[in-house]
């Protein structure tokens, strides 16, 4: 006979079963061998007896045990049947002793499903249990590129390493994400210790989470990885349930904008005001302000940081006194966390960090100091905490095309590019339109600076290259570089013209809108989680062409008319027909690319010879920086 446990455990059952028909959901559990018989094959693994995780129990094997159990595996059957007596009797031996005999689960796509012990889980499931031991044979899905399928092969990527089965994604990108915050380059298997240790980490981060409203947004794993992502995880091995709480809600529009899967506001105009409805809070207009830059490298070895700071010392000179500014160099050497510590105690009240390589630590900084306004120089970044900026460099790219197309004497133009990071194939595609604009014939022959090995001179010499896009930066260090776009004759280089970055425009603009009370809290909660990314283009000047006096007369007043139209719009480089390398019509006739579909190409014209490297055959530094801030290839590539 059933006791006063079944008959609770049986209230919540057929309260389940009412209210899942209510909503015309199948209210019983799903079989496994349901879902099978729509798949073309499977394989099977044995991977041994283990604990998993009681919510990664989601139904049964066969369906003749269905309908005896809710979808949440509370009973169904009358308190007078034997099924009754027997869930009883297991009630009570786990009260006494504990459930010690393992079920037999087969694991699908990370969810398990019962072939033997579907009593235990539901006696476990009633008294708050969260695992339970289990003998487990995996079934492996058919490859396919729907996203649930490569989510899960990467999820076996991610176990063949740490032997962890209780972390679940949906998305792909997640697992390899998690993996590289948690390792690194290293791939060695875990052993006990570094599995036990990450258990107590996990374990603590959801009890907290599930103590927070953010629960009700988001999943754990999802929340996890974005916490990793800001925190570190050394961070959260060394933090107890309530700090975790206390990060979690300084850190909760990141996690409110993950939830609602919001994509970042593009400022694409450096006169345009944030729309209407996040303009919520507005500040109170300053006197002065405190301005500090955050850089990788140092500007006399480093192209990219001399750039910045020379855009430093423009937003000075312009500003004047209502501004204080300072640079600090290397900081991937030191200790960035220390670094913010020290300039917010000085009252710095706005941050810059140049790089993608110091968003970890900006994310870091933000949710510590959030009075204080951080930015960082990338590119298709979703943080509401951290504001990130760039310049529409294909715009500029497309007018050194045309140049470069008009100087080359056989139709061969190289173009030498550093990072496959976002916006690059952008910049090389609207350079191969411009070079095909004043020469059908054009064919860009593309080599990458960072590809180990790299030949770029041989591989010019052998292809017969007369005009170069060379590098875009200028510094006093590196006086005989290969600038901008050069034309090779009689083995000597006649350089012609370059794109440049002018970040003074841009770090004038934004420190302005701080100063005078137009910088809106994008980063509140009341906004849920709401990022911004600045993408300016030729129209603020924060990227432009100069044409140097080599420059023939007639190419320049062609260029500076292109310029015009490319600012006011009325030239839009990426406008249809367009083809890719194999053929393929990527922008049709009557299209034109908006500005998502730009940042995100990863696809190069068919008039370019050459690919976007894989990360494999990338030097470290460049690896690190993709990993941040990388193209996504085609999985066919």
């Amino acid at each position: 006979m059933a006791d006063i446990s079944y008959q609770q455990a049986r209230r919540l059952g057929l309260k389940e079963l009412k209210l899942r028909s209510a909503r015309h959901e199948y209210p019983y559990l799903p079989a496994l061998e349901d879902e099978l018989e729509h798949l073309n094959r499977h394989n099977e693994q044995l991977l041994g007896t283990f604990r998993i995780e009681l919510d990664q129990v989601v139904g049964t094997y066969t369906a003749s045990r269905g309908r005896a159990f809710s979808a949440s595996f509370f009973p169904l059957l009358d308190e007078s049947s034997e099924f009754a007596a027997k869930w009883s009797a297991l009630a009570a031996s786990h009260l006494k002793e504990g459930i010690r005999e393992p079920i037999i689960a087969v694991e699908y796509l990370n969810r398990y499903y019962v072939v033997e012990g579907h009593k235990r889980v539901s006696v476990l499931r009633f008294f708050g249990a969260l695992t339970v031991r289990a003998e487990v044979r995996r079934l492996l899905p058919a490859r396919s590129r729907e996203p649930r399928i490569l989510a899960y092969y990467e999820f076996l990527d991610f176990y063949r390493v740490t032997q962890i089965q209780y972390i679940v994604f949906r998305t792909p990108g997640h697992y390899p994400a998690l993996l590289g915050l948690l390792c690194g380059e290293d791939r060695s298997v875990w052993d006990g210790d570094r599995q036990r240790c990450f258990y107590s980490a996990v374990m603590r981060f959801r009890r907290s989470f599930r103590d927070s409203a953010l629960s009700q947004k988001l999943t754990q794993d999802e929340a996890l990885l974005r916490y990793l992502e800001i925190f570190g995880y050394s961070h959260l091995q060394d933090r107890t349930p309530a700090e975790i709480k206390s990060d979690l809600a300084a850190i909760a529009p990141e996690l409110l904008s993950q939830a609602g899967d919001k994509r970042p506001v593009l400022m694409t105009d450096a006169s345009e005001a944030p729309p209407s409805l996040i303009q919520r809070i507005v500040r109170t207009p300053l006197h002065d302000l405190k301005i500090a830059f955050l850089h990788d490298k140092d500007p006399g070895s480093s192209f990219w940081t001399w750039s910045h700071e020379q855009g430093r010392l423009a937003m000075q000179e312009a500003l004047g006194d209502r501004v204080e500014s300072v640079s600090c160099f290397n900081m991937l050497q030191g200790d960035p966390a220390r670094t913010v510590r020290e300039l917010a105690e000085q009252g710095y009240g706005m941050i810059f960090s140049t790089t993608p390589r110091l968003l970890p630590a900006t994310l870091t900084a933000a949710a510590a100091w959030p009075e204080i306004r951080f930015l960082n120089c990338s590119l298709n970044v979703s943080h509401p905490i951290v504001r990130s900026y760039y310049g529409r460099m294909y715009e500029a790219k497309f007018l050194t095309g045309v140049i470069a197309g008009a100087m080359s004497s056989n139709s061969k133009i190289g173009y030498i590019c550093n990072y496959p990071i976002f916006s690059m194939p952008a910049s090389i595609n609207a350079f191969a339109l411009g070079a095909r604009m004043v020469n059908p014939e054009a064919q860009i022959i593309l080599e990458w600076t960072t590809v180990l090995d790299a030949d770029i001179g041989g591989r010019f010499a052998r292809d017969g290259v007369t005009a170069v896009s060379g590098s875009d930066s200028f510094t006093p260090a590196l006086r005989d570089q290969e600038l901008g776009v050069f034309v090779l004759r009689g083995g000597k280089r006649e350089n012609v013209a370059y794109s440049l970055w002018d970040w003074g425009k841009l770090y004038s603009q934004l420190a302005r809108s701080v100063l005078e009370g137009s910088w809106s809290e994008l980063s509140s909660t009341s906004d849920a989680g709401q990022s911004i990314n600045y993408f300016w283009g030729l129209a603020s000047g924060l990227v432009d062409v100069r044409c140097l006096p080599t420059l023939p007369a007639a190419t320049a007043r062609l260029v500076a008319l292109l310029r015009r139209d490319i600012a006011v719009g009325t030239l839009l480089p990426f406008a249809g027909p367009l083809y890719d390398q194999k053929g393929v019509c990527r922008v049709q006739a009557d299209q034109v690319l908006t500005h998502e579909e730009i940042l995100h190409m990863n696809w190069l014209l068919d008039n370019v010879v050459g690919s976007i490297p894989h990360s494999s055959q990338l030097s470290e530094e460049a690896r690190d920086l993709v990993r941040l801030q990388g193209v996504s290839l085609p999985e066919d590539e």
